[in-house]
């Protein structure tokens, strides 16, 4: 078990931190503006991917024929035709996203960047199904490589052009990378079926999940689009950088617990394994979204300024407050674990439409001349509310003991507020301390997961399922 979970946070971590500090680095060659446009040009890509996101990977570690060729083939077919839906997408709103944000100039970016869901539609799924066996080795290397490579050409790509479009040729440069490096690690030739039944009960599937998909991308870009349109592109950067510090390792941390717990999770449906090892999956994440928000309070604002300087100085205020927020994604990340491994793919969508629903709350405010920092205590406020949807969906669809959950949320809230509260940078030694404590008393209220975790057992589905 350790070695598998390490290989897949060291993967992700890795790759993560890549990306951030590509990220860091373009932030500090190019203007402000330039970085505010080029966000412009990756919420374009992500609206696409995240509102026609079908839960590819979810079905094969989920499905009892994953490991199937004909079921492989047919799923890649199905990601190809995906890819090119969606790239006719970015095509057709090429011209209004680039009106919308005041870009006009630039609208050939738009054209350009619909390869990058061409090529993702492309990629050979072997990685994903290795994780059935609980083999994540290929998996790193697709996790990893690329974004050395997309790091490495930022420095040549900025004294080529120097603007906004040395990340978007950066990202370009990742996408074709992951692509080739998907094929190399696989062991079965790349195959390709059209099975039209194939394709319903897919879309079946994953339907609830391109809803989820299109919700969280007006949760996660939302804010953004709202921050440009009324604040400015300078403002935007600023706002995205301050998300990105903590989004990246929220996303972490939830992409690699999903690796990790749902094929353990599907392949023990059924059996009275199941329910203890759904409560473990909820308390992980809870005692993960509390070690992420107690990492920003003591480390974000000193990185970020040592980093970027006072270049960002007005992201530092934003930080913690945007943490907690992800930290109440984190722990929905348990949920929505434990309800894809039952196949009740509709949990997360109802959690996210509370979320999304506030965002009209946000647009009224920042009309009426409201800050930032008012954005996104509403969104803290959908965000909490998503997650007690999740966990309510979880435990009363599929009879799971409430009471294990109830002291390590109690005190995992403790955390937040005191995250949120204290005088961190003023009081730094005696915050190392009271979240310390806590920390270690989440951890002691979490029985089952300590168990878990001292037998260091875990297991997915025998090879040939």
């Amino acid at each position: 078990m350790v070695r598998s979970i390490g290989l897949i946070l060291s993967g992700n971590i890795a790759s993560a931190a890549l990306m951030m500090a590509r990220t860091l680095l373009v932030s500090r060659l190019i203007s402000l503006e330039d970085f505010g446009t080029a966000s412009v040009f990756l919420l374009a890509v992500a609206l696409v991917e995240m509102v026609s996101a079908l839960g590819f990977q979810q079905q094969m570690a989920q499905s009892a024929n994953g490991d199937a060729p004909k079921f492989q083939s047919a799923l890649q077919g199905f990601s190809m035709l995906r890819g090119l839906f969606n790239a006719g997408l970015l095509l057709a709103l090429a011209a209004p996203l680039a009106s919308f944000f005041g870009v006009p100039h630039a609208i050939w970016v738009f054209y350009g960047i619909a390869v990058l869901p061409l090529m993702s539609g492309c990629a050979h799924f072997d990685a994903f199904r290795f994780g059935r066996q609980m083999a994540y080795k290929a998996s790193m290397w697709v996790t990893v490589l690329p974004p050395v490579a997309s790091l490495i050409s930022v420095w040549p790509l900025f004294h080529l052009f120097g603007d906004y479009r040395v990340l978007v040729y950066a990202i370009l440069v990742q996408a074709a990378l992951s692509l080739v490096i998907s094929h190399a690690v696989a062991t079965r030739p790349y195959l390709l079926r059209f099975d039209g039944a194939f394709i319903k009960q897919s879309f079946k599937f994953g339907c609830p999940l391109m809803i989820s998909g299109t919700l969280m991308f007006l949760v996660f870009y939302g804010e953004r689009g709202i921050i440009a349109r009324h604040f400015g592109l300078e403002m935007m950067a600023v706002f995205s950088m301050a998300l990105s510090l903590t989004l990246t390792p929220a996303l972490v941390l939830t992409r690699s617990t999903m690796s990790f717990f749902l094929p353990q999770l599907s392949a023990a449906l059924g059996t009275g394994l199941y329910p203890n090892l759904a409560v473990i999956v909820l308390q992980a994440h809870l005692f993960l979204g509390c070690v992420m928000v107690v990492c920003v309070a003591l480390l974000g604002a000193p990185f970020l300024m040592a980093v970027l300087g006072d270049k960002y100085a007005a992201a530092v205020p934003l930080l913690v407050w945007l943490a907690s927020l992800m930290a109440f994604r984190v722990f929905a990340g348990g949920c929505a674990i434990v309800a894809l491994a039952a196949g009740h793919t509709k949990n997360e969508v109802l959690s996210n439409v509370v979320r999304v629903s506030l965002l009209p709350i946000g647009w009224l405010v920042a009309r009426a001349g409201g800050d930032i920092m008012t954005l996104i205590w509403i969104g803290l406020i959908g965000e909490a509310a998503g997650y007690a949807i999740g966990l309510t969906l979880a435990l009363g669809k599929q009879h799971l003991p409430l009471r294990p959950m109830v002291l390590p949320l109690a005190i995992a809230m403790m955390v937040l507020v005191c995250a949120c509260t204290l005088e961190v940078q003023q009081n730094y030694w005696a915050s190392v301390v009271i979240f310390t404590a806590l920390l270690g008393m989440v951890l002691l209220s979490m029985p089952q997961l300590v168990t878990y975790l001292r037998k260091n057992t875990a297991t997915g589905f025998a090879v040939g399922s």
